[in-house]
């Protein structure tokens, strides 16, 4: 068991109640408990509607309910990659199940077929949405795709590729992004293009990231879902013991965090560079607190969870795709 230093504070929303029921009745709505890959019981027990409130604390009522869909359909989106087309190795499904979603985020008129995809449209027709956003979206799609070919190959990734790679599908600037909106601050385009920044917004996301790879080993990658693990990466490139890789990631995380701090005490000095005026400075100090509230949220969540941990005794079945993809493994509760 490793125990995950957090240097900021966890707050709770005083809205987490209300968002709770909010997401439930979406994703019952969207399909998503049909019991491929999520049962209601299972869902419960990962508590995402409470993902949200704890990792967006100051967000408004209506806001937070925004966000905390896409966040599920994030994490739904995952799990149902994982076990209709990563687990069985099913690269051509994939890639079909991928391309369809591509086709949902740039046009309206494409008719949604399974959950994930309704999840997609319905955030999409709610959504303003610009250039980044969407290749932020089509960053974690790509990447899904990547860990696909190298599961299907039975390759695992070197170390760096792998963090690189993670970056992607774990969508860190999609939820930098969030919380940027989520204060409501305007910083310019040429502050966030910064090296200084766009570090800030790797290890922002590297954070969680590798430190879910640690806490989800057993369920995801000790299963044999997938051979695209931070563990097994380090485990192989320097042939050391499964205990001893584990603790070098968890390092790497405790570096990450270190790194977001040297680069908090800097912005000061980037404000002064690009002669931000007040409230502009008072939007990029908001801006790093939710960073900040968002990594510590996310841990409190991630060791709360039963996303890693819940086993409902399933029962390994087949089931046809409705976007005609073919038929695939995936977990279902009798």
């Amino acid at each position: 068991m490793v125990d995950f230093d957090m240097p900021f504070a966890a707050r709770l929303s005083p809205h987490a109640d209300r968002v709770r029921q909010h997401t439930k009745a979406w994703v019952r709505d969207m399909g998503m408990l049909g019991g491929t890959p999520w049962t209601e019981a299972f869902y419960d027990a990962a508590d995402y509607g409470g993902f949200g409130p704890l990792t967006h604390p100051t967000a408004s009522l209506d806001d937070l309910k925004h966000i905390n869909d896409w966040h599920t359909w994030g994490f739904y989106l995952h799990d149902a990659f994982r076990e209709g087309f990563l687990r069985p190795r099913n690269v051509p499904g994939g890639k079909a199940f991928v391309a369809r979603l591509r086709s949902i985020l740039s046009d309206s008129s494409v008719l949604p077929l399974n959950p994930a995809e309704k999840g997609l449209a319905d955030l999409v027709s709610r959504s303003t949405l610009d250039d980044d956003d969407r290749a932020g979206v089509l960053d974690l799609l790509e990447g899904m795709l990547w860990e696909l070919h190298n599961t299907s190959q039975g390759r695992v990734p070197d170390p760096i590729d792998l963090v690189e790679m993670r970056r992607k599908t774990n969508a860190g600037e999609l939820s930098a992004t969030l919380a940027l909106k989520s204060v409501g601050a305007e910083l310019p385009a040429e502050l966030l293009r910064n090296s200084t920044m766009k570090a800030l917004i790797d290890s922002f996301g590297d954070v969680p990231g590798l430190r879910q790879e640690i806490l989800g080993f057993d369920a995801l990658y000790g299963s044999g879902a997938s051979t695209t693990s931070a563990v097994l990466a380090v485990q192989q490139f320097f042939e050391c013991e499964r205990q001893q890789a584990v603790s070098v990631v968890a390092d790497l995380v405790a570096a990450r965090l270190r790194q977001i701090g040297s680069i908090i005490a800097e912005l000061p000095s980037i404000a002064d560079e690009y002669a931000l005026d007040e409230a502009t400075r008072a939007g990029l100090h908001r801006y790093v607190e939710a960073l900040k509230s968002w990594l510590a949220g996310e841990l409190l969540w991630s060791q709360r969870s039963g996303r890693f941990s819940f086993s409902p005794t399933p029962t390994r079945k087949s089931f046809h795709s409705p976007t005609g993809l073919g038929t695939a493994a995936v977990l279902v509760r009798q």
